[in-house]
């Protein structure tokens, strides 16, 4: 596995229940992005040692790929339809969350 890093907010109460869970089933590092510039706190991102990076979808599908149990999962998710209803869901999922009201409603 390449060398990488996963960074979620650990302030948003929805992503650190997820995390605790991943945490416990993969060897993926997992780093706490909340006092990182702002478009780091309304995604999931994961960041390579040379620099790219996936964000949203493509980063939870990393994050299953390599989770034990969840490969089924990543794999449903890259079938090409799955794949833009995921991407076309995300968006305003990840708006409504990481609002102020979301923020609220989900503390």
């Amino acid at each position: 596995m390449e060398k990488s890093r996963v960074l979620f907010n650990e302030k948003c109460s929805i992503c650190i229940f997820e995390i605790k869970h991943y945490k416990k089933r993969s060897s993926l590092i997992f780093e706490d992005c909340s006092a990182m510039e702002d478009k780091y706190l309304k995604a999931l991102y994961v960041q390579f040692s040379d620099g790219t990076e996936l964000k949203g979808v493509d980063a939870f599908i990393y994050v299953w790929s390599n989770t034990s149990g969840y490969n089924w999962l990543a794999k449903i998710i890259r079938l090409p339809i799955n794949f833009q209803i995921a991407k076309f869901c995300y968006i305003p999922i990840a708006f409504i969350i990481f609002s102020p009201i979301g923020t609220s409603l989900f503390a």
